[in-house]
């Protein structure tokens, strides 16, 4: 009951206020023609999204614009709030201007939703701070505020050139510039990372009563030079790891023959014990076919256990120290491999 009240209290002040405010929804065109972007954009379209589907041209983008603004005029006036301010936002995408920011704000508080009224009246005031009825919106700005700090929060806005940052007060995400939050009243930290530039790390005081902006110039981070490659303590050796991997193939090989022996062996001795031809043939089969295998992976596993121990022995790291020596003797001249070891 006592939300109602309020509710019909606030309801009654706007009318009160608004009989004295010309209304901004009924501009003329020309205020949404083209306004150059600002650094601000919306949450309901982000400026990634708004270029990738914005128009090509500056005529095409205050058309499309225009029309968009036109439908938010039509949604507004029949009492379609919600449908307003979405479309509103998208035109503000599009070319953003001060007169927006403003239909915006319009449209939020007939949601009865202060935060983001509160939040695109200071817009309104940002990108026109000598709007004509600036002081009449600052005194909106001033009751918004309040109705927030009875709530126990106030509201911070992000700005950092460039825009695109991402925030983090008191070690949490909250997304990226520009960003408006409320907040609790009282200190925080906050951390602005975007790629190509330093991370910004700092503390503000959010008073009780006021909203606060915050602007960040981020400096572009400082070029590092590529780190060295690291390298594994088999780096610099002259075979690498091949000696270990050709004694591994050994080892497998060596163990397959081991296996294929002890599988002949069973098929002689079933052979031996088999009373029908037919099962004694098979046996006999299989007992050859298993020892030719055993044998040849013998061989193999032998030659490259052979090989890997060699190149094991001369698998000596390449050191500074090792360098090629010419020395001079009489009638000619030798040229030896000096290494230290």
């Amino acid at each position: 009951m006592a939300k109602k009240q309020a509710n019909s209290q606030l309801e009654a002040w706007h009318c009160r206020r608004w009989a004295r405010a010309p209304l901004l929804l009924a501009i003329s065109t020309g205020l949404l023609a083209v306004s150059p972007r600002t650094t601000f954009a919306t949450d309901a379209t982000s400026p990634t999204d708004a270029a990738s589907n914005a128009p090509s041209t500056n005529e095409e983008r205050r058309s499309l614009a225009k029309a968009k603004y036109e439908e938010g005029v039509e949604a507004y006036r029949g009492a379609r709030y919600a449908d307003a301010v979405r479309l509103f936002l998208e035109a503000d995408a599009i070319s953003p201007s001060a007169a927006l920011s403003y239909n915006i704000a319009r449209a939020y508080e007939k949601l009865a939703d202060d935060a983001q009224t509160l939040r695109w009246y200071r817009n309104y005031l940002r990108l026109n701070p000598q709007a004509t009825n600036a002081t009449e919106v600052e005194g909106y700005v001033r009751t918004l505020s309040n109705a927030l700090a009875k709530q126990g929060l106030q509201q911070l806005t992000v700005l950092t050139s460039p825009p695109g940052a991402t925030v983090a007060i008191d070690g949490t995400p909250l997304g990226v510039s520009p960003l408006t939050v409320e907040l609790r009243p009282g200190r925080h930290d906050t951390l602005l990372s975007l790629r190509g530039f330093s991370d910004f790390t700092g503390s503000f005081a959010l008073t009780p009563a006021t909203p606060i902006d915050l602007n960040i110039s981020l400096k572009p981070a400082p070029k590092s030079s590529p780190a060295p490659a690291e390298t594994t303590p088999e780096a610099g050796r002259r075979f690498g790891i091949v000696p270990y991997l050709t004694l591994g193939a050994a080892a497998v090989c060596l163990s397959g023959a081991g296996i294929f022996e002890l599988s002949r062996r069973s098929a002689q001795s079933s052979a031996r014990n088999e009373q029908v031809q037919l099962e004694y043939e098979r046996d006999i089969e299989a007992m050859n076919s298993r020892q030719t295998t055993a044998r040849v992976l013998l061989g193999v596993g032998g030659v490259l256990a052979v090989t890997g121990a060699a190149l094991l022995v001369f698998n000596t790291r390449l050191t500074p120290e090792s360098r090629a020596v010419v020395a001079g003797v009489p009638g000619g001249a030798t040229l030896a491999l000096e290494r230290r070891f």
